[in-house]
């Protein structure tokens, strides 16, 4: 029996970072048999370019379990549970990524839908062309360089997205399509709604353009956000603009004018009718109200020693 380097594929919870992080690495030319233990808290790719393994998953009412063969793909969705198995001379590349950052990873219009609908299932061993593995291998690289500089590199968050972006968009193309997929639910349009106002809010897309990105027609989106949250879409994204131009009055040094630009509005002036009219202020007004807040809270009778 060949000796098994064990490796724990999520941290513990007394780890500094348990989940919350993304990591990868390359392994090639270990002369023992290696075995992850996957937890499901993060999403899982798996590229093997060359030898063999094999992937059991344990957490579903029948456990699967499928011999893996290079150069092939692996994917697994946060959640599922179960062990990975390389065998000894496996050479590849492994990527661990939280929920948050693959969101932030995400494309936008038309590949948004079906990229969304590959990840949301296992990719159990997809065969691969070789050029294929080694791409997605060096990608892999890529981010677990830049993931390892962090903070210490300029940009290196931006650059992690830019390469998981490309991850995604490979994994969607070499994942079996689906025959016939049901539409996605309201509730996975809401909060795929609310995830691209986030992201895009300060590009001041309209409906069309969420419901575009999405996959679905101006009317489902409408009627779903309406349902949801009381309000229609246009409502939403206003709200989001004007809380994240609350949040910049408040808390940063920014002109208005610099605010303004900030949050892609074409003026200031446009801008401050626009925040006066969901605000009720005008934001010179919103801002001198904060100081003498402020000014009060300090000078106040609770605040002397």
């Amino acid at each position: 029996m060949p000796e098994t380097i064990r490796k724990t594929a999520e941290p513990s919870v007394a780890e500094a970072q348990p989940a919350t992080s993304t990591d990868a690495q390359l392994f090639g030319g270990a002369l023992s048999r290696t075995e992850w233990s996957l937890r499901g808290h993060r999403n899982r790719l798996f590229v093997l370019c060359a030898g063999s393994g094999q992937i059991r998953l344990s957490r579903r009412a029948q456990p699967i379990s499928q011999p893996l063969t290079g150069p092939c793909l692996l994917w697994l969705p946060a959640g599922e549970q179960g062990v990975l198995t390389i065998e000894a001379g496996g050479d590849g590349g492994a990527l661990a990524v939280p929920d948050p950052m693959l969101g932030a990873a995400m494309p936008t219009g038309t590949a948004y839908a079906p990229v969304r609908d590959a990840i949301s299932r296992p990719v159990l061993g997809t065969r691969l062309t070789l050029t294929v593995a080694r791409r997605l291998t060096a990608t892999i690289g890529i981010i677990g360089e830049e993931a390892a500089a962090g903070n210490g590199l300029a940009g290196a968050d931006e650059a992690i997205r830019h390469h998981l972006a490309l991850v995604l968009i490979a994994l969607w193309r070499v994942a079996a399509p689906l025959p016939a997929q049901p539409r996605p639910s309201p509730r996975i349009i809401v909060r795929s709604f609310v995830q691209l106002v986030d992201a895009h809010m300060r590009e001041h897309w309209t409906v069309p353009d969420y419901a575009e990105a999405l996959g679905v027609t101006a009317d489902r989106l409408n009627t779903a956000v309406r349902r949801a949250t009381g309000r229609t879409p246009v409502d939403f994204i206003h709200n989001r603009l004007a809380a994240e131009a609350a949040i910049l009055l408040d808390g940063s040094p920014l002109q208005i004018a610099e605010i303004a630009d900030a949050l892609g509005f074409r003026d200031a002036a446009y801008f401050s009718r626009f925040f006066k009219r969901m605000a009720g202020l005008s934001p010179r007004a919103y801002r001198e109200g904060l100081s003498q807040r402020r000014t009060l809270a300090e000078t106040s009778y609770a605040a002397w020693p």
